[in-house]
């Protein structure tokens, strides 16, 4: 953007933790074996963890907040995609990965700070829901700590485009398109957090919005 420092992206916290993401996940894919799948897996989260840095570079080089809150969406889905491969990882889905030494974990393995590394066993979503990246176990799974990794760099990444956001609001310069679709927005949430009130004080909502109790509702059905 015009009037900042050049390479000041450098500065920021999520270039610098997505930098981290990408050197983490470089170490890891080159341990994957070299068959088909393992050559594909690797290029395609490589490419994810380098568009994720890249991306906010761009938005960072941009002239209008609009575009560097384009760029980091960019950034956002590329590092979903590589947050969805870890996790597919970690479930298992890929047998010629389970039990490498450095990616799943194997009984033996210490991390680098000399925690034993447990060996892995497969996730469910639930299970990596529940999985804090901060503070970092250092004895997960290198796939679970790269996932972990993910959602943090994401978490990140959505708090500075919602910083943008505002700005963008403080500024006026919203294309009108996008003002009107974040009315309709608003107008659905708020919508929504009236029926879901109503629903608990017992009243269902007619097809011509009206509001009943719900016995009479259910009659009227």
């Amino acid at each position: 953007m015009i009037g900042r420092k050049p390479e000041g992206y450098k500065e920021l916290l999520v270039y610098q933790k997505a930098a981290e993401l990408q050197a983490a996940t470089l170490a890891l894919t080159n341990l994957f074996p070299r068959d088909k799948t393992g050559i594909g897996l690797k290029d395609q989260m490589d490419r994810s963890a380098r568009s994720g840095t890249k991306n906010i570079i761009e938005g960072w080089k941009r002239n209008s907040t609009g575009e560097y809150f384009h760029f980091l969406g960019y950034a956002i889905g590329s590092v979903e995609e590589l947050k969805d491969d870890c996790a597919d990882i970690t479930k298992g889905l890929y047998r010629e990965i389970n039990g490498i030494m450095g990616v799943m974990g194997t009984r033996g393995e210490n991390g680098s700070n000399g925690t034993p590394i447990l060996p892995i066993y497969p996730f469910t979503p639930f299970e990596l829901d529940q999985l804090r990246f901060y503070p970092l176990d250092p004895a997960l799974p290198p796939i679970v700590q790269l996932y972990l990794k993910c959602k943090e760099v994401l978490m990140l990444l959505h708090k500075l485009q919602q910083s943008l956001d505002h700005k963008m609001d403080e500024e006026m310069t919203k294309s009108a398109s996008t003002r009107a679709r974040e009315r309709i927005q608003d107008f659905k949430k708020g919508n929504a957090v009236i029926i879901d009130h109503m629903a608990k004080l017992g009243y269902i909502r007619l097809e011509n919005g009206q509001f009943v109790k719900r016995e009479e509702g259910e009659k009227k059905e």
